[in-house]
């Protein structure tokens, strides 16, 4: 009777490459026929492939090019935290992406441009890299900070779908000495003033919120927790393709929503937030079944919009609906970010493809009396859209993130 230790190498090893990793490395201990079938290398491609996407251009670059030690050593102890996350920061959030990338696992935290500029791109901050030692260990690295690479911690999370970093070493944070000196730094890069600029710390409000976040920032800079983001895909017959959006927010900012089709809305959620509408949230939600079409006259001034009867102006077949409508941005209503889309996308933004009725999400600090108010949601573009918040007087402008987050 033939057993398997029989069969000819090639043969064990396919079979044997089908085998959870895990329970690879146990088989091996059976015999040597298995332990020599093991060490074959197309065993490992076949699961790095299968458990990780991992391909043989993404071996190319790592201190061994080895299939079976990047997976015994690398993809299957981290492996898990490779995608999209969102730090859980306060009410702050925040956007991580986990890539394989030269020889490396690397962590890169994408934050919103300097307001008022959502058509500049995300600024970037390299986090952490998980590579191979000379000796075949796996090397996790803090990244943070103007002293070179330092030993980083990735621990378990709470419960399923997220992990825990925590730096060894976060002094090694620091750029200046002072305390004093570093936020002034960290603030100047936030509003992106020039060296030597002077900062109004006691008279400006914008201010004060940045050095409040810079506060609760630094509680979470040696050890933070991270949770799963779970971006929307393409969908098909849509308004506007779903992803992520940098926006305005008035004092707090630019900052980044998911935006995603559920049900029959189209609904913004706070991927970065701020103290009074914290990450998470749903910002923004638009009723598609209320399209309108607004006249230049209907939009004068708030008062002529909100004079409006809804039945007048609401299209309830998408198929009556015009392929653009004259905006009118009303008198008194700030409209803070629009002159830098218009500016930078050659785009003058006085005419829109749809108009819909939605509402918006709005709180004292602290997320307190949170309560969601009027406004047209105003597509403009394929990557562009503007929030005109009713009762708030003002327009919030949105810009697709183009990156390959």
């Amino acid at each position: 009777m033939t057993s398997i230790t029989d069969l000819p190498p090639e043969l064990l090893s396919y079979l044997l490459s089908k085998l959870p990793g895990p329970t690879l490395s146990r088989v091996a201990l059976v015999c040597k026929q298995f332990y020599e079938a093991t060490k074959i290398e197309s065993v490992w491609q076949h699961r790095c492939k299968q458990d990780y996407s991992f391909t043989e251009e993404n071996l190319r670059g790592w201190m061994f090019e080895s299939y079976r030690i990047v997976y015994s050593k690398v993809l299957y102890p981290y492996g898990h935290i490779i995608g999209v996350w969102q730090p859980q920061i306060g009410p702050y959030g925040g956007l991580v992406t986990i890539k394989i990338l030269d020889g490396a696992i690397r962590g890169t935290q994408y934050l919103p441009p300097v307001d008022p500029k959502v058509c500049m791109p995300l600024r970037v901050k390299e986090l952490f890299q998980i590579q191979l030692s000379c000796e075949g260990y796996a090397q996790v690295e803090c990244l943070k900070g103007p002293n070179g690479p330092h030993k980083l911690q990735i621990l378990p999370g709470n419960s399923e779908g997220e992990f825990v970093l925590k730096c060894c070493k976060p002094e090694k944070h620091r750029y200046h000495e002072s305390r004093q000196e570093e936020l002034q730094e960290w603030i100047r890069e936030e509003i992106g003033a020039q060296d030597g600029e002077l900062l109004l710390f006691n008279y400006d409000h914008h201010i004060e919120l940045l050095r409040i976040k810079y506060i609760i920032l630094n509680q979470y800079d040696g050890n933070c927790a991270f949770q799963k983001l779970h971006l929307p895909g393409p969908l098909d017959n849509v308004p506007i393709q779903p992803g992520l959006f940098k926006g305005t927010y008035g004092g707090h900012g630019i900052e980044i929503i998911s935006l995603k089709y559920e049900e029959d809305k189209l609904r913004g959620y706070k991927v970065t937030g701020d103290p009074n509408v914290p990450a998470c949230q749903l910002s923004l939600e638009v009723h598609l079944d209320e399209a309108m079409v607004l006249t230049k006259d209907d939009q004068q001034t708030l008062a002529s919009i909100e004079a409006i009867e809804k039945e007048k102006v609401v299209v309830p077949q998408e198929k009556d609906l015009p392929n653009s409508q004259p905006f009118v941005n009303p008198v008194g209503v700030h409209d803070h970010g629009m002159a830098d889309v218009s500016a930078k996308l050659n785009m003058p933004l006085k005419r829109c493809k749809r108009r819909y009725y939605g509402t918006g999400l709005i709180a004292m600090h602290g997320f307190r009396n949170s309560s969601r108010t009027p406004c047209h949601f105003i597509l403009f573009h394929e990557n562009v859209f503007a929030l005109l918040w009713l009762e708030l007087h003002s327009i919030s402008i949105f810009h697709r993130v183009c990156e390959p987050i």
